[in-house]
């Protein structure tokens, strides 16, 4: 091409018009940028964003919530807590917060109760609570607690060999009950020799897996609750005492006899079940104890199957939801487990898919009815489910214990079943927070692995090193 001036011109005009289209997109960027922000949390487990636990909770909660911040002025701390919480600001833009320095306004923060700087106050309405920590789980479980009005009070039978809700061995509650303490409930274990009654201000009584037999009082003392609206949650193990056999006659119900197996060893390996007793379970009907689980797999060890008895006659009219079922290739076992089992329906061997949960309700004539429902003035509770005296069964008590709870879905199954029986039905599939990328699990060979570089190569291969490098500089 032949370079002539007119030729020159153009390729000048050329080159002004880019610079001149890239100064103004380069400006434009810069307006677009200021104008509009975009955030995209790459973490596993999303954790620099709100959980979706805490944006149900947070859209589920309609009175005004403000947070008081009591810092120094700290131009950096304050401005890492306003991004902070800017995350719950965008799931409730009429979330409020303020800072104050507690060394410039002493009288303000004696009001509000603050010790030290460094403390927030959370306020739910015209409730208070003091936290201590801008952790997500405190914030969520404080705002649990504020949101349910009040504190939930739940009776653990004793005094027949029930699991101890308060024990920390492996066949203890403790790690289920410092969960529930944290959103707002308390337990109370409670003996019938010692009072002739459900406590008035209890949510509901539990009894789980009595190993004794119960005193035909005590078991008239359950029914009568049962009968004047109580709620209840009863776990039964198999081969538990049938002394409260009157309950569930009451319920329509009966307990199978054997243990309910699942010999799948490829699913076994998959969920990390070394016992074919540890059922999984991932259907959870129509109730809206497990609504979102579906999906998400429970495990159950050592069960047994729960039927509904269609010719019994009930007093009471129950609505019945069997909301856990296992899977189809599971069996309920009647012979020892021991070594290899198969299914064999010539010995009373009953083929799954079984139902070891059932969720039992029914409207209550009269507020007055609901066994202590009504007893606490001011609690946020639900008037329809006021009304409503609410029962579940499980045939199992080991999914809540230490040793399972963490397993599966479990805490977040036993979690909704404590809300469902407290009322608290705006807390429902509130997931327990956690994230998932916070341990290293490794086998045996890579911890080895692991030990044996930090330990013993890492340190030798320094020290080999240096004294390369040494004789090297004493040979120049």
């Amino acid at each position: 091409m032949k370079m002539t001036r007119k030729v020159h011109r153009f390729i000048q005009v050329q080159n002004i018009v880019f610079y001149v289209l890239f100064v103004v997109a380069i400006c434009l960027l810069g307006y677009l940028s200021r104008e509009y922000a975009y955030q995209s949390d790459w973490t596993f487990g999303q954790r620099n964003s709100l959980t979706e636990a805490s944006t149900v909770l947070l859209e589920g909660i309609d009175e005004p919530i403000r947070f008081i911040v009591y810092v120094p002025d700290d131009n950096a701390l304050r401005e890492k807590l306003r991004k902070l919480i800017g995350k719950y600001q965008k799931v409730k833009p009429e979330l409020e917060f303020e800072f104050v320095n507690p060394d410039l306004d002493p009288v303000r923060a004696k009001q509000d109760g603050v010790k030290h700087a460094g403390q927030i106050v959370v306020r739910l309405g015209i409730r208070t609570e003091i936290i201590e920590s801008t952790s997500e789980s405190v914030i969520a479980n404080a705002l649990q607690r504020m949101s349910r009005g009040g504190e939930r009070l739940v009776v653990f039978l004793e005094g027949h060999g029930e699991r101890d809700p308060l024990a920390d061995h492996s066949s203890g509650m403790s790690t289920l009950l410092a969960s529930l303490e944290k959103s707002g409930f308390r337990a109370q274990p409670h003996s019938f020799v010692r009072s002739q009654s459900v406590p008035d201000n209890a949510r509901f009584l539990m009894i789980a897996a009595p190993q004794k037999d119960l005193l035909d009082g005590e078991v008239e003392i359950i029914t009568r609750y049962v009968k004047q609206g109580g709620n209840l949650i009863w776990l039964r193990d198999p081969g538990d005492t049938d002394s409260l056999s009157p309950l569930a006659e009451l319920l329509g119900i009966q307990f199978g006899e054997g243990t309910i197996v699942d010999a799948n060893e490829q699913l076994h390996q998959m969920l990390g079940i070394d016992h074919p007793a540890v059922v999984p379970v991932v259907d959870y009907g129509r109730s809206p104890i497990a609504a979102k689980l579906t999906g998400s797999q429970s495990l159950f060890p050592f069960s047994t199957r729960i039927a509904r008895i269609p010719s019994a006659n009930q007093s009471i009219d129950w609505k019945v939801d069997e909301f856990l079922s296992t899977l189809p290739n599971s069996w309920m076992e009647t012979a020892p487990i021991d070594g290899e089992i198969a299914y064999a329906e010539e010995d009373g061997d009953e083929l799954g898919p079984l139902v070891i949960g059932m969720a039992f309700t029914r409207l209550l004539d009269s507020p007055e009815n609901a066994g202590g429902v009504n007893d606490k003035v001011g609690v946020n509770i639900d008037s329809s489910a006021e009304r409503q005296q609410r029962v579940v069964v499980v045939g199992d008590s080991d999914f809540m214990l230490n040793a399972f709870v963490g397993r599966g879905a479990n805490l977040d199954l036993t979690t909704n079943i404590f809300n469902w029986l407290a009322a608290d039905d705006k807390l429902l599939n509130i997931r327990s927070i956690s994230a998932p990328d916070t341990h290293l699990e490794l086998d045996e060979w890579g911890s080895l692995v692991l030990a044996v570089f930090f330990l013993l190569a890492l340190p030798l291969g320094l020290i080999l090193t240096g004294v390369f490098i040494w004789f090297r500089r004493r040979r120049r």
